[in-house]
């Protein structure tokens, strides 16, 4: 099925969590254009790492931001085995969790974010509970922030860091001048796309649909003036990304912009 027959798709995410998304959209009869924004790399102190690590296996909720913070995690101990519960903020993170820990996890059902899983009853009244988020350096401090304000003890532990990438300004211009979707899946990266854009490009880039993981990201769009409403698909799965781009107008009508 050619749901995206013509539709040229520029994927920003990490290099190892873009294939399957670039792969999935050529099936689809679209064109994956290849370019992260962030590269995903080790802890600026892997030691300390470990040890916060080792830490946190004995927190009595383990909540994990990312399928980054997942793999980061049994990197730096493959045989980690943490005994509190486990929590993942979206979908995707919660199977790579499954699988890395074997056993059951929870998550959001429908706002895979930080607020969504704020709601979650089990962190309502966190009082004394000893939580550890597990993440990449840096990130927002707002899941910390709240359950610190309910009574949690939280401990943050990095396990990976983010990376800017920046194509060369040629690359860059060819990209936006091919692309009719961005997929952008973190505000870092958008951030990061608005620092290295000149301004003579600004006007193109603007002129291109985004699809988006969270409201609070949408809005910074809104804010950067992008002239179309950016897309926001209610996971940031492989599956719901595609649904949302079949959605997008150019999906299925052979629009082209050439070659990067």
């Amino acid at each position: 099925m050619n749901r995206l027959s013509g539709l040229r798709v520029w994927v920003t995410r990490p290099v190892a969590q873009a294939e399957a998304l670039c792969e999935a959209i050529e099936a689809a009869g679209g064109h994956a254009l290849r370019q992260a924004l962030l590269a995903i790399e080790p802890p600026t102190d892997p030691v300390r790492a470990d040890r916060d690590l080792t830490s946190a296996a004995e927190a009595e909720d383990l909540i994990f931001t990312s399928a980054n913070a997942v793999a980061g995690a049994w990197h730096i101990q493959p045989d980690f085995r943490p005994t509190g519960a486990l929590t993942a903020v979206g979908a995707a993170t919660a199977a790579a969790l499954r699988h890395a820990a074997r056993r059951e996890v929870l998550a959001p059902a429908a706002d895979t974010t930080s607020e969504g899983l704020l709601a979650l009853p089990r962190f309502a009244q966190p009082t004394g509970q000893r939580v550890a988020i597990i993440g990449g350096e840096g990130g927002r401090q707002t899941l910390a922030d709240t359950l610190a304000q309910r009574g949690a003890e939280v401990s943050k532990v990095a396990v990976y860091r983010r990376q800017p990438v920046t194509p060369s300004r040629p690359r860059l211009q060819a990209l936006v001048a091919e692309a009719d979707v961005i997929v952008v899946t973190s505000g870092e990266a958008l951030a990061h796309l608005a620092a290295i854009t000149p301004p003579a490009l600004w006007p193109d880039l603007r002129g291109r649909q985004l699809v988006v993981p969270s409201e609070r990201v949408l809005k910074r769009a809104q804010d950067l003036g992008f002239n179309t409403m950016p897309l926001r698909p209610p996971r940031m799965d492989d599956a719901a990304i595609l649904e949302t781009l079949a959605r997008c107008p150019a999906a299925g009508h052979g629009i082209g912009r050439g070659s990067a």
